[in-house]
């Protein structure tokens, strides 16, 4: 017979977090849910920082990358021997990407699944700590025993800023193209080759700027601050357009009357 539950005992720590989520439920800004995001993931991204990082330090366990102590600073032999070694890192990170990218619908029915499973105010968590687990897969792999180092965030806790740029994106992305009409009018006037172009070139043109050193001062700032710039100028120059109703209605009309 199930023993029922003791009212001077207090609530249980399941009633006390679903208390907690109906509270940053409630609150109507979204900043609630913007804190819980980051603090959730970089803690995850913190206490799984090894076995997640072990799939791309296995591969790079197994590629040769070599370092660039033989050339001089600052010549352009150096710079070249940097950029391989820089690729060959990536080598194990990017194979995850790719394979995330072939498996993106297998990805989006699994977080569909755990939002129909979730209470109603914890249904904003999946997406973006999914995101963030994502992230740090490749991010732990690169920075597998350089993870003490501090940029923004340090290198074990910036995984979080994907989730919480994830969630920020869900959340008020809409409202961002709303007020800035203008601007995003003018870029879809341009054609998506030239966009994607631009979302890759811009932070490749920061990374050259700032880096532009014979030997590379505040590596994990500099990448962090890297990272994110190409998360904003993506945003800024691939998102697709949302919020817009009259756009939207007007792509429906356009689609019942092709149908017709």
């Amino acid at each position: 017979m199930k023993a029922e539950p003791d009212p001077a005992a207090g609530p249980t720590p399941a009633e006390r977090v679903g208390e907690a989520l109906r509270r940053i439920d409630a609150e109507p800004s979204g900043l609630a849910k913007a804190a819980s995001v980051l603090v959730l993931g970089a803690v995850g991204s913190w206490l799984l920082w090894t076995p997640l990082g072990a799939p791309s330090a296995l591969v790079r366990g197994v590629v040769p990358i070599g370092n660039c102590t033989g050339f001089a600073p600052a010549s352009a032999l150096m710079y070249l021997c940097s950029m391989k070694v820089a690729a060959l890192t990536l080598v194990g990170p990017v194979a995850l990407l790719v394979l995330a990218f072939v498996f993106r619908r297998t990805l989006t029915a699994l977080v569909g699944r755990l939002r129909g499973r979730l209470p109603a105010e914890a249904q904003f968590l999946p997406t973006p700590l999914v995101a963030t687990g994502l992230f740090a897969t490749s991010w732990a792999g690169v920075h597998f025993d350089t993870g003490a180092q501090n940029g923004l965030l340090p290198q074990t806790l910036f995984p979080g800023l994907i989730g919480l740029f994830t969630f920020g994106v869900a959340r008020w992305g809409p409202a961002i193209q709303s007020a800035a009409r203008p601007f995003f009018d003018r870029r879809d006037r341009f054609p998506m080759r030239a966009r994607v172009a631009a979302a890759i070139v811009l932070p490749l043109a920061v990374s050259l700027v700032i880096t532009a050193e014979q030997r590379v001062s505040n590596t994990a700032f500099k990448e962090q601050l890297v990272v994110l710039i190409g998360l904003v100028s993506g945003f800024l120059v691939l998102a697709p357009r949302r919020g817009d109703l009259i756009g939207g209605v007007t792509s429906q009309v356009a689609s019942l009357r092709r149908r017709g």
